[in-house]
């Protein structure tokens, strides 16, 4: 019987390409063809291939003396996912933020001896391994530099990259991404923004950008300049936390107060059944909808004790005022027991009135945006003279909306 160590990493790798033809993340002649010819177990010498080739998620290669991972080869479905995304083609000039090799070697394969891929990155062990990695698979034209990806590269082609795309969780848009982005160019980020991690494919609009996809996903976070680690309070110790990002006013002494009150239930009507994929883009929806807005996080004991409601691993959608705090939670569906009902779970002395406004949110999503597609995200910079009107996400560089 031939067992996976038996099997030749050139079987492994078509396996891997005709898995992710089959679930769409592959769609296009250019992303197979890359795929095939970038020998992605060289990138991850350390780990078996049939490792490599199968893994559902990242491989970390290199970790902090503190034993935090600081770099992996991403997930073969994630990769996939983010250049169908980036679009690139034959003669592009293309910027990658966050080197590993593997992903630099894809784009090299997809715009080709007249393109040109430059790989950047802060740390230089990562560059270094990079380099020499990509020399040993052939593919020695991808410029490898060492630098703080939130700031401008000198060597920056005239009229700006045709693409950037950022390998690395990123809290924040810097002047350099748009100042450096070609206008018809398309810029791939992984960003967290309101406790979410998206990567957001963005294009120019008119002043600021638009984005036109956007894949749930997450990513080791990026250091140097862009680094923002969000806040977190823990509402009941360890097992119940509130994640706060973008500097968002929250009484940590107040909230965590009305936590430990007796809740109130609002359940709204609303179902969703588990192939339709819709919490995340509801999610999303909330987080541009909403202020302020954060992520309860509960691990499976604090269900077990009663101390929350039905709350998934990635964590639920929760707004706070001075003196209390709500958030979305699931429940089986009376007489349709493979959908689940939306419903919201409040704290505190406001917790009628502060669960009723965010159970008239998931309503109203309900009724005008459920069948819209992915909510759009469009990014300002600080700076300039257009703003957005509505509920804005503030970055240190930038200002986002959700549409």
């Amino acid at each position: 019987m031939t067992t996976a160590a038996d099997t030749s990493p050139e079987e492994l790798r078509e396996r891997m390409v005709r898995g992710l033809v089959e679930r769409g993340a592959i769609v296009s002649s250019s992303v197979e063809a890359a795929f095939r010819a970038v020998p992605r177990h060289r990138f991850a010498p350390e780990v078996p291939a049939e490792q490599v080739y199968g893994a559902p998620e990242a491989i970390f290669t290199k970790r902090a003396d503190d034993g935090r991972a600081v770099s992996s080869v991403t997930a073969p479905w994630l990769h996939a996912r983010m250049l169908e995304a980036a679009r690139p083609t034959p003669g592009m000039r293309v910027l990658e933020i966050g080197s590993g090799g593997c992903n630099a070697a894809l784009l090299a394969e997809i715009v080709g001896p007249t393109g040109a891929v430059t790989s950047l990155d802060i740390d230089p062990d990562i560059t270094g391994r990079a380099r020499r990695l990509l020399g040993e698979t052939g593919y020695e034209r991808v410029r490898i530099r060492t630098g703080d990806g939130a700031l401008p590269l000198t060597e920056a082609p005239d009229g700006g990259w045709d693409r950037i795309v950022v390998t690395t969780g990123s809290a924040d848009l810097p002047d350099a991404w748009f100042d450096q982005l070609a206008p018809d160019g398309r810029l791939i980020v992984p960003l967290r923004f309101r406790g979410l991690a998206r990567t957001l494919a963005f294009v120019r609009e008119e002043g600021h950008l638009r984005s036109d996809a956007s894949i749930v996903s997450g990513f080791l976070a990026m250091q140097g300049r862009s680094a923002h680690a969000p806040r977190t309070i823990e509402l009941a110790g360890d097992d119940v936390r509130l994640v706060v990002d973008e500097n968002q006013p929250c009484d940590e002494p107040a909230l965590q107060q009305a936590f430990s009150t007796h809740s109130h239930e609002t359940w709204t009507g609303v179902r969703l059944n588990g192939s339709e994929g819709l919490l995340p883009r509801l999610d999303v929806w909330l987080a541009g909808s909403l202020a302020p807005y954060g992520r309860l996080r509960a691990s499976g004991v604090a269900a077990e004790r009663g101390l929350v409601g039905w709350v998934l691993g990635t964590g639920a959608a929760t707004v706070w005022n001075g003196s209390s705090l709500a958030y979305l939670a699931l429940r089986q569906a009376p007489e349709q027991h493979d959908h689940f009902e939306l419903g919201v779970i409040s704290h505190g002395p406001d917790r009628h009135r502060l669960g009723d406004s965010l159970a008239d949110a998931v309503v109203r999503w309900d009724r005008t945006a459920r069948r819209t597609g992915d909510p759009v995200v469009r990014a300002y910079r600080r700076n300039d003279a257009e703003q957005p009107d509505g509920v804005v996400i503030e970055k240190p560089s930038a200002r986002l909306t959700v549409t």
